[in-house]
């Protein structure tokens, strides 16, 4: 690289704001309302999860992770229950065991209704220590009451995008 080439690089690091620096996506391969069928229970079922390849490389304890989810589910309790509660949570580092660090719970009338339920959520302390980290997350859900019935039935899409902190700008 020149010498020219290289300043370009250091200038637009001081500018560099809050820049998008990673993405990573966990979808249905054919992503659409029925194309799956994933009965929930009372303990939380994970829907999908960016580990391994697909984890999120913080390198700053000023990094945040953005996350966003789209589901969608079908109420399938008998009518005399009323409504179905399916609970959504967004864990860091492994499912149940690792950190909640999300949960918001939908609801939708009994028998047979399809529900697309979306949210977003921005991690801010995805590390706590410098360096490289590799930074799983995980989506479940679960039914919260005993008694209630729902099917995940699609689309399923759970991303993560690491943002840069934002920076000064000053020379």
């Amino acid at each position: 690289m020149s010498d020219m080439g290289r300043e370009k690089v250091k200038s637009s690091a001081l500018f560099e704001r809050g820049l998008l620096s990673e993405f990573s996506a966990s979808v249905l391969p054919n992503n659409i309302n029925g194309a799956t069928a994933i009965p929930l229970a009372t303990t939380p079922t994970t829907l999908a999860a960016l580990a391994n390849t697909s984890a999120i490389r913080v390198n700053s304890v000023n990094d945040r992770v953005w996350l966003t989810g789209t589901v969608g589910w079908r109420a399938v309790t008998p009518a005399t229950v009323g409504r179905v509660d399916v609970m959504f949570r967004i864990w860091r580092t492994a499912p149940i065991t690792g950190t909640l660090i999300f949960s918001t719970l939908d609801s939708a009338a009994a028998l047979d209704i399809d529900q697309t339920t979306s949210f977003i959520h921005v991690d801010l302390t995805p590390v706590l220590t410098p360096g490289q980290h590799i930074v799983p997350y995980y989506l479940t859900a679960e039914l919260p009451l005993t008694g209630s019935a729902a099917t995940i039935i699609g689309p399923i899409t759970f991303t993560a995008a690491e943002i840069e902190p934002n920076r000064c700008g000053c020379p």
